[in-house]
């Protein structure tokens, strides 16, 4: 997205082939209103629901504004869904499918149901399992394998119904998956998955990865790397059941004042966690030692909200055809 015009472009990684779409603004002033909304944006292309087979659709949707949009080629932008909240979104086969805040079912964003009011424009793919309350899960999409894969993060207590012991920090955490069955028809289906090979995932709310162990030796196989609220890195073994913490001797804050420099070179894990959380990666940061912020690093913040202040939302969109 253009900092001072909102235009939209799509460029092809290996072709370099672009595309571009008309500017946000517009539909921002109408629908949005929240600048930080617009900073923290995410956006996925799809395969063209209107348009020939081979044209592309851009969807946006964003962390602090319950609408969805979506835009064709050289066609002004639409609110497709509004409402609700997207927590983790799947680009898969052309089409884009989310699991929403306060919410158990998956969904799929486009193309949406076109025939009905807005509020019901949403396609219900599949519902999480009835053991994962929403209330304390997360779910998140991953493609892996040519598969859709529900991952559902609990405490362990909701796995099955027991207390832990609160010194075994290692069984603090569950994580189930589940293949997401599409060609069911109308009964489509989770299917428990319990183990993924040479393969680690990586998830967080705004990207998910599913990344080859067998070709990256430093990475734990069979296993899922998340983080979360107190801890940046966290590594769950899908074998085992047991979970560890990466980024303790790396901290470079106690959430109030530096305690040490930059750990460095930085780990692959480091890296790819940085790069499934691009509210940080976008500014230049490495997710393990940014993601949370302390007042006192006075600097920084500086920098940040000099950043955030290029983006200048035009009062009126400009239409160029």
């Amino acid at each position: 997205m253009h900092k001072t015009t909102t235009a939209v472009r799509v460029l092809h990684p290996f072709t370099r082939d672009v595309v571009d779409f008309q500017p946000l603004a517009t539909l921002y002033h109408q629908a949005v209103r929240h600048k930080g909304s617009l900073l923290d944006m995410n956006a996925a292309v799809c395969s063209s629901a209107a348009s020939s087979a081979d044209s592309i659709a851009v969807v946006v949707w964003f962390p602090y504004t319950d609408v969805v949009l979506a835009a064709d080629p050289g066609s002004d932008w639409e609110v497709l869904h509004r409402g609700f909240y997207v927590w983790c979104a799947l680009p898969f086969q052309g089409r884009l499918y989310a699991t929403l805040c306060c919410s158990s079912e998956i969904v799929q964003l486009y193309p949406p149901r076109r025939n009905g009011p807005q509020e019901n424009s949403l396609v219900v793919i599949a519902r999480a399992p009835h053991s994962a309350d929403r209330e304390v899960c997360n779910f998140y999409l991953v493609e892996s394998g040519g598969r859709m894969l529900l991952a559902v993060r609990q405490p362990a207590p909701y796995a099955n119904g027991a207390e832990w012991n609160a010194m075994d920090w290692s069984r603090q955490l569950v994580c189930r998956l589940y293949v997401v069955d599409l060609n069911g028809g109308q009964r489509r289906k989770l299917i428990q998955v319990k183990n993924i090979g040479d393969t680690a995932l990586f998830l967080s709310r705004d990207r998910c990865l599913s990344v080859s162990a067998r070709d990256l030796p430093s990475l734990s196989s069979n296993s899922i790397y998340l983080s979360l609220p107190s801890d940046p890195i966290v590594v769950h073994s899908l074998g085992t059941g047991l979970s560890e913490r990466l980024a303790d001797s790396c901290q470079i804050h106690d959430r109030t004042e530096r305690i040490r420099p930059s750990v460095r070179p930085f780990t692959i894990v480091d890296h790819l966690i940085t790069y499934c959380n691009p509210r940080v990666w976008s500014k230049g940061l490495m997710f393990h030692e940014y993601h949370y912020i302390p007042q006192s690093f006075e600097e920084l913040i500086k920098k940040i909200r000099a950043q955030e202040k290029e983006l200048r939302i035009p009062r009126i969109a400009v239409h160029s055809r």
